[in-house]
């Protein structure tokens, strides 16, 4: 769009993007003086064409409009094209046509989008899908995705050729999907929810095929190219936190593990991922549905291990930027509510808790006083705090315990090496005259990565520091002179990565391997599951173990949830519990 004014020997223009379906309007201020442009001003890069000289139009076809590369061999070309509508999207502003003969050449994609700019399809001619137009404009790459834009024409002609949809099956290379950019498709390959994430931000889900996506060092055995089986379900919209949020089942959540199958739509390019625009209903399998109870694991005694996403009673406020949980007491009370009734559901004798404010025992107090209220008696007690404290982070594990069924055996000790910023703790228990030791472990994170050392080289930043812990807690465990031991919490490390191998060498039995690898997971990040959460028995430890089980009520749940359905246990955390059973003689 030109608005122009003329002054003696320069001119300047308004320009108005207007190519984006997802994006803002871009205004660019440039001043044209001595036949020379110069760009004052602009709040976005994109392809600048300016010239007076009108371009002559080619009559084309859609397969020679995408061409057999990546991108059109007629970019910046106007064309006249015609197509049948298979598609309409308000949201994007635009449609999608396509070739229904095509050219018989399977390199080449017969669809392609058609934007029509900020007004969308006001003050253009009526017409319906499965309609025949011919439209008039200009192509463009937008976001690498092949469209026609610019239209200065659209005619309809009426119904059009038939198009049935590509049937397409996953795996799928991300090369092998160009070709059917733009076009109707039906992937016939069941897929799954690996993340959902994006759901209530941008109306989006990544899907998989064979399953959820797990992370390559969860497994001895990677994943084939996680890559090729990924495709994102997208609501063909442009706005951000949609309302109501797609795809929900009648419970209000859309868990990981969900599966869709015959799903049909078009297959589009944009933010740099494949993309299905639904052209109808989706009807999910709740294939993985909410477990209604903890899983068993057998024994007399049981013992948890949870990690509570911050647990703060100090809220975040300008007086306190760093606090890391609830921002005001309704956000606190829904959280403390739901973790309330993960652990009443986990039920566990003694239970490790991770990412408790490292606030003396202010929160921990909370949690206990809340727990007890929820049981109507006062069931659980806290383990006194450590001489040696907690470490110097914001956060810190603890235990809590029934003292109706397991007694403490002296005071709970920590690491005293500099290695950690969260100090290991351990506290023996005694369950009759067997007694058994629980050391509670948060180790270092994955993230904050620094520029330089210990980056992430394959098993996320700090690893090397995380192998060094490890180390530092199998001495503390030597001193300890315990034979019943077990090391429970959140360990920040999959299975096959450096840290935990440093256990099993030691002789460290790893519990979560005695499940199947499909079910080895407690965390979700970037649509990718693994366990970060572990249980690992000494040698005498391991023979009392009955059972180990994670309970899935938070990783495969939208992160939305913890505003919902106050009092259940779903995404009380970002993190799974899990339990473990022990056979313990009484005497």
């Amino acid at each position: 769009m030109d608005y122009s004014v003329r002054w003696p020997n320069w001119r300047t223009y308004w320009l108005i993007d207007k190519n984006p379906p997802k994006t803002r309007r871009v205004l660019f201020f440039l001043i044209e003086t001595m036949s020379r442009i110069f760009l004052l001003g602009a709040f976005a890069l994109i392809p600048l064409s300016i010239g007076t000289q009108a371009q002559a139009q080619t009559n084309t076809t859609l397969p020679k409009i995408q061409g057999a590369a990546a991108a059109s061999p007629l970019v910046d070309q106007n064309v006249i094209v015609a197509g049948t509508v298979t598609a309409m999207f308000p949201q994007l502003r635009g449609f999608y046509i396509q070739d229904p003969k095509g050219d018989g050449d399977d390199k080449t994609s017969d669809g392609a989008f058609v934007y029509l700019a900020n007004k969308g399809f006001e003050g253009w001619p009526t017409f319906k899908v499965g309609d025949a137009v011919t439209v008039t404009g200009r192509v463009q790459e937008f976001h690498d995705q092949t469209q026609i834009s610019n239209l200065t024409a659209l005619t309809v002609q009426g119904q059009g050729g038939a198009v049935t949809p590509v049937e397409i099956t996953f795996p799928l290379p991300i090369a092998e999907r160009e070709k059917y950019e733009g076009m109707l498709v039906k992937v016939t390959t069941q897929l799954s929810v690996t993340d959902n994430y994006p759901l209530r931000r941008y109306g989006s889900l990544s899907l998989s095929s064979g399953g959820r996506i797990f992370v390559p060092s969860n497994q001895p055995t990677p994943d084939a190219d996680s890559d090729a089986r990924k495709l994102v379900l997208d609501d063909a919209s442009n706005k951000q936190n949609p309302q109501p949020i797609p795809y929900l089942d009648n419970t209000g959540t859309r868990r990981a593990g969900s599966t869709v199958t015959n799903l049909t739509g078009i297959l589009a390019f944009d933010f740099d991922e494949y993309r299905l625009f639904p052209t109808g209903p989706i009807e999910f399998e709740d294939a993985n549905p909410r477990p209604a109870t903890a899983p068993t694991v057998g024994g007399n005694v049981k013992i948890a291990s949870a990690n509570l996403h911050n647990y703060w009673t100090t809220f975040k406020s300008d007086a306190n930027p760093d606090a890391r949980g609830a921002s005001t007491p309704a956000e606190f009370e829904s959280q403390s509510a739901k973790i309330v009734t993960e652990l009443k559901g986990l039920d566990a004798d003694a239970v490790a808790l991770m990412e408790l404010e490292n606030n003396g025992d202010g929160a921990i107090d909370d949690l206990v006083t809340r727990l007890n209220k929820a049981y109507g008696a006062a069931e659980y007690a806290k383990a006194p705090a450590p001489a040696n404290g907690f470490g110097t982070d914001k956060i810190r594990v603890g235990f809590i315990y029934k003292p109706a069924r397991v007694k403490l055996v002296g005071a709970s000790q920590s690491a005293a090496d500099t290695i950690f910023e969260r100090l290991p703790v351990a506290q023996t228990f005694a369950f009759g005259k067997t007694n058994f030791t629980l050391v509670a472990n948060h180790w270092k994170s994955k993230g904050s990565a620094p520029e330089t050392g210990d980056v992430d080289m394959g098993q996320g930043a700090w690893n090397k520091k995380r192998v060094q812990q490890a180390q530092a807690t199998l001495k503390f465990v030597q001193t300890l002179n315990q034979p019943n031991v077990m090391l429970v919490g959140d360990f920040n490390a999959y299975s096959e990565e450096d840290p935990l191998k440093a256990l099993r060498a030691a002789g460290m039995k790893q519990l979560n391997l005695r499940l199947k690898p499909e079910e080895r997971y407690s965390f979700g990040f970037g649509g990718k599951f693994g366990s970060l959460d572990h249980a690992f028995a000494s040698d005498a430890m391991d023979k009392l173990v009955s059972g180990f089980a994670e309970w899935h009520i938070n990783s495969d749940e939208p992160e939305f949830e913890l505003e919902q359905s106050k009092g259940t246990p779903f995404r009380a955390s970002d993190h799974d519990p899990f339990l473990v059973g022990l056979n313990l003689p009484a005497n």
